[in-house]
């Protein structure tokens, strides 16, 4: 016992140490990073309490924007900046720091094609001092009515430190995305689609994962979205998941997770039960799906979340505890049957 205590008291020291730590860290890192980006909003700002991009737009429309990027640095500083094309990433959240690997199929006019930036990629900012970047974004006649949406991203490079006492290089990373929501005429209505529904792994863990796909040119706030997976044929579940407080980009999708934890992906024929809502539309899906034996077994192999095997010393207690508790009935029956007599 008082060995279980001491490791007890050792590991929490060590959880200690790690979560002070990271708290330093943090906060040297917001102290380093000596650089900010400042959006020069336009007469055609929708919200003038924003502080980033919110245009109204026209089809065939032309127009120029410019951020100051300030160096609070005694240094001169290199910053890369470039324009990303929003999408959802895989936790149901709106990305703009980095892009979609494969553009969505319903996206037609991606903000990254239609803005041209006017410095070089990489621009060079004398220390304590400002620079003025602009970028011109054309519109095309055909563009439909709804929202383009984006970022326009800044990172500052070369920032390698090398740890006094290991020695070791330590690569920071510093960036500033200032979104950039461009409505064409006017909002529209949110439409979402049920996609394929099959299983997978995420960061080795094995689920089924339900493709969500936001088709309209529109964003798609504080969704709740809930799946429960069935047996064809029966209303037994056998596993469900909900996530709240998600956003989808315009015309973006992503892979909605239930994941399966311990449990192993078991062959068979499915059906997907998912309700999706906000404070504005509710969107029921119903899908049937199989799980292939081979499929399963690949995935269950490679899974890293595998049921853990149960420690022998549970056996013995489990059986120990079962010898006591019928030696205690006996024990009762025999002395009852004594008082009787």
């Amino acid at each position: 016992m008082k060995r279980l205590r001491g490791l007890i008291v050792i590991l929490s020291a060590i959880a200690a140490m790690f979560i002070t730590t990271g708290l330093v860290r943090a906060a040297n890192d917001d102290a380093n990073v000596n650089f900010n980006v400042q959006a020069q909003i336009p007469d055609n700002q929708i919200d003038k309490k924003q502080s980033y991009f919110d245009l109204k737009m026209n089809p065939g429309q032309t127009q120029t924007v410019s951020t100051v990027v300030q160096n609070t640095s005694d240094k001169e500083m290199k910053i890369k900046n470039e324009i990303h094309t929003a999408h959802t990433n895989e936790n149901g959240q709106i990305e703009y720091v980095t892009e979609a690997k494969k553009q969505d199929s319903s996206l037609k006019i991606p903000l990254k094609k239609i803005t041209q930036l006017h410095e070089a990629k990489v621009i060079t900012v004398p220390a304590n001092s400002k620079k003025t970047v602009s970028a011109t974004i054309r519109v095309p006649d055909n563009a439909k009515t709804g929202v383009i949406l984006g970022a326009w991203y800044f990172e500052r490079i070369d920032t390698k430190q090398k740890d006094r006492k290991t020695g070791v290089t330590v690569h920071n990373k510093y960036s500033y995305a200032v979104a950039m929501k461009l409505t064409v005429n006017h909002e529209v209505s949110a439409a979402l689609k049920l996609n394929d529904v099959k299983p997978g792994l995420r960061n080795y863990k094995k689920g089924v994962f339900a493709n969500l796909q936001n088709t309209a040119a529109v964003i798609i706030p504080n969704l709740t979205v809930q799946g429960k997976i069935y047996p064809q044929g029966s209303d037994k579940v056998v596993k469900q998941a909900k996530l709240q407080q998600m956003i989808m980009a315009p015309n973006s999708n992503f892979n909605f997770p239930i994941l399966f934890g311990g449990e192993e992906l078991k062959p068979g024929k499915y059906t997907l039960k998912m309700t999706a809502k906000n404070e504005n539309d509710t969107w029921h899906f119903k899908r049937r799906f199989t799980i292939r034996a081979s499929d399963a077994n690949r995935i269950n192999d490679k899974s890293l979340d595998k049921a853990k095997p149960r420690h022998p010393g549970w056996y013995m207690l489990e059986g120990a505890g079962a010898v006591i508790i019928l030696g205690a009935i006996i024990g009762g029956a025999t002395w009852w049957f004594r008082r009787r007599r």
